[in-house]
């Protein structure tokens, strides 16, 4: 009998789930196994998933960045075991912070995610996977195409003083970095929870801005700076990001991405190492637990965890939900989104789950 135990790295507790699990079966090992393992929608935790994915061999590097409003941090991001592979975790920079009264996407900045980009350039990574999940901005990736040293300008072509949301109207043109020709020699692969739209009733602006602390003015100001921006990139790189799936993703950052360095924007669950080992896990599965820090109807239909359901339903096993908060339970179940289990202490429910499940297993 086999339990396929997936645990969101984005939760406090998550160690401590992974710890309580592994006990769990070492203690009943001779009655069944599990397979243990985390899952990410590219946001906060993204770099713990990757550390804890079996078989994943990296390193911790620090630096200093900028944070969303600009303040010097230390911060870290990942290395692969042969120095070719930098992964980076946007949240940990410049990431949104609800307890934050100056959050405003129209005044952060994403300069920082350019600063740890340009210390892992220097390591002599080539290879990134980023995951832009969670962030405080919207912004087309301005921030940080400033910090690689690309150079935005007004109509008149004076140089902009701001590199922020609120400026993207203003642009006009964009001078390339030094480090252009080395950019785009890398490979850049982003780690995305969201198919927005570059811009208009689908994109960052009209979907998140309000989400992040924006009013409707402002809101409407950021989706016409968007609309800017893609003509803007357009004209400079000659791929029309309007067009690109997932470009608005991360306040946009993902289209800047896919512009300026041909990146491919992939949902978070197919970036992790092991995707494959999660697919097996959840085939052979006579159980699925599925740990996350929330479940609302727009976490459902994100693709990081519609993609997870819809490999966890193939398997026709039982699938169990624990989670740290819940959004509108009726119609969750009108989306086949069942035995939801809402906690404070995940660690804790897991095992009273696993108490009432296995036996149920083991007399089938």
């Amino acid at each position: 009998m086999e339990i396929a135990i997936l645990y969101s790295t984005y939760i406090n507790s998550a160690s401590q789930i992974k710890n309580t699990a592994e006990a769990y079966f070492a203690q009943n090992k001779t009655h069944h196994s599990a397979s243990i393992l985390p899952i990410t929608s590219g946001g906060r935790g993204f770099i713990d998933a990757m550390e804890a994915m079996p078989g994943t061999k990296t390193t911790r590097a620090t630096t200093i960045a900028r944070d969303r409003h600009s303040n010097p941090i230390e911060t870290s991001y990942l290395i692969s075991h042969d120095g070719k592979t930098a992964c980076i975790e946007c949240a940990k920079i410049c990431g949104y912070d609800p307890g934050d009264n100056y959050c405003n996407p129209a005044t952060t900045f994403t300069h920082g995610i350019g600063d740890v980009i340009l210390d892992a350039l220097s390591r002599n990574c080539r290879n990134f996977i980023i995951g832009i999940d969670g962030l405080a901005t919207i912004d087309a990736g301005m921030g940080m195409l400033n910090a690689l040293g690309y150079k935005m300008h007004n109509e008149a072509g004076n140089e902009l003083q701001l590199y922020r949301g609120s400026e993207m109207l203003r642009v006009h043109s964009v001078t390339d970095s030094r480090n252009t020709a080395l950019l785009k020699r890398c490979r850049f692969t982003i780690a995305h929870n969201d198919n927005a739209a570059f811009y208009a009733a689908t994109g960052p602006a009209a979907l998140y801005a309000r989400q992040l602390g924006a009013n409707e003015v402002t809101a409407d100001i950021l989706d016409n700076g968007l609309r800017n921006m893609a003509s803007v990139y357009f004209h400079h790189n000659g791929r029309d990001v309007s067009y690109i799936t997932a470009g608005g993703a991360g306040g946009a950052i993902a289209g800047a991405f896919a512009s300026f360095f041909n990146a491919k924007l992939r949902p978070a669950t197919s970036v992790l190492p092991g995707t494959a080992q999660i697919s097996k896990a959840m085939n052979n599965a006579n159980a699925i637990i599925i740990i996350s820090h929330s479940i609302t109807p727009t976490t459902i239909s994100s693709p990081a965890f519609a993609s997870l359901m819809a490999t966890a339903k193939k398997s026709n096993a039982p699938i169990y939900h624990i989670t740290t908060h819940i959004q509108n339970a009726p119609m969750l179940e009108a989306m086949d989104v069942r035995n939801i289990t809402p906690t404070d202490d995940p660690a804790t429910e897991l095992v009273k789950l696993l108490d009432h499940i296995v036996p149920k297993l083991a007399d089938e």
